[in-house]
């Protein structure tokens, strides 16, 4: 742009106050003018459409189509409609954008598939909307799940607060989760999870089958029934395995949960984290762990890692856990009261006496003496 040039004003609100022509106004307005008679016939066969769509969200909770609301963001507030916007970013291979005032009470489970894939990224930016399950416990509160013949890429779930009403009610199977039963030729990889908050079901995230090569970044999950995030491979006898790999979590924060913060497969990634009472570890690796790096443990369960074999290949570096010697994960029953689950934090690392690679940990205690004498870095 030379010097002279005056910058372009791509955006000018228009001054209502100082507009006396009343033809500008109509088309600013978006109304036909008395020398446009196209747009004059276009906007009468548009005016039934349009008002029915108002008719219908003011009188129908919304009707299942998502209100368009400013710059762009779809505002949801039934199941109905966050699954038709959930849909329509699939099927428009876009990453579409809720609302943050968006509140939704779902009482069934969505289940979403993209059925033709672009390879390009796709899924949703929540802008921290809120999902609250009034469902069936035992069910699934959001679902994305590959299709066989398509080797799904780029998933992108972000900015996300899922409930899964295990406070009140019996929970959700889970907040989250990523399903591709069909092995490699139902895949879903290179996928991104971001600042996805969980809690109060029976697990925050399942990854289950061929979901590979991606990564997790600020995921949280808390006060789940069992597992923080829970990984599984699938296996079709004669056909396929869906195998779980490549998994990098950077600063996950899974706390509080019954059962482990993480139960992961071998060729999982995790450095950064955060897990605090759990009541069967922070992190159970039953095939290895390829790296734990840079994390921190406090009271939960015995070990902040059950890590029984170095599989094929586990580094264990650099980590800090600490205990009182005495704090364990409870429960609160109806009939019984608060119960105790798992036992006090004494190691860093059980590894069932494979030899597990592992260097530069720390354990501190900071109790008043109970099981003191106890505490190591590696379990005997």
């Amino acid at each position: 742009m030379a010097m002279n040039d005056k910058p372009i004003r791509r955006f000018q609100r228009p001054e209502w106050g100082r507009e006396n022509n009343p033809t500008k106004v109509r088309a600013l307005r978006g109304q036909p003018t008395q020398h446009d008679t196209g747009a004059d016939e276009q906007w009468l066969t548009d005016a039934p459409a349009r008002s029915a769509s108002i008719l219908a969200r003011l009188g129908n909770g919304g009707g299942s189509q998502p209100q368009p609301s400013t710059g762009g963001l779809d505002l949801v507030t039934t199941g109905a409609q966050l699954r038709d916007a959930l849909e329509t970013y699939a099927n428009e291979c876009r990453v579409g954008q809720l609302d943050g005032r968006s509140v939704v009470e779902l009482n069934e489970t969505i289940t979403i598939q993209q059925h033709t894939h672009d390879g390009t990224p796709w899924g949703v930016n929540g802008n921290y909307s809120k999902i609250l399950w009034t469902g069936n416990g035992g069910e699934d509160m959001l679902v994305y799940q590959g299709v066989e013949g398509i080797y799904n890429r780029c998933l992108t779930l972000e900015k996300l607060y899922l409930y899964g009403n295990g406070y009140a009610a019996p929970p959700a199977r889970s907040c989250l989760k990523l399903y591709a039963p069909a092995g490699d030729p139902g895949s879903l990889y290179k996928f991104k999870l971001d600042s996805i908050y969980t809690s109060d079901a029976e697990f925050g995230f399942i990854i289950e089958g061929a979901v590979f090569e991606g990564i997790g970044t600020n995921l949280h999950a808390e006060n789940h029934r069992g597992d923080g995030m829970l990984m599984l491979h699938t296996h079709t006898e004669g056909k396929h395995q869906g195998i779980v790999s490549n998994i990098m979590l950077i600063h996950p924060n899974m706390s509080r949960n019954l059962g482990a913060g993480i139960r992961c497969t071998n060729s999982t990634n995790i450095i950064f984290g955060s897990f605090i009472l759990n009541g069967q570890g922070g992190v159970v690796g039953p095939e290895g762990l390829r790296a734990f790096i840079a994390s921190n443990g406090e009271n939960t369960g015995e070990s902040l890692l059950v890590v029984p074999t170095p599989g094929w290949g586990s580094q264990i570096n650099g980590n800090e856990a600490s205990t009182d010697g005495q704090t364990v994960a409870r429960f609160y029953d109806g009939s019984l009261g608060w119960q105790d689950i798992g036992k006090p934090m004494l190691y860093l690392l059980d590894d069932a006496g494979s030899n597990v690679p592992q260097q530069f940990n720390h354990m501190s205690y900071y109790g008043d003496g109970t099981n003191q004498d106890k505490v190591e870095v590696v379990k005997p």
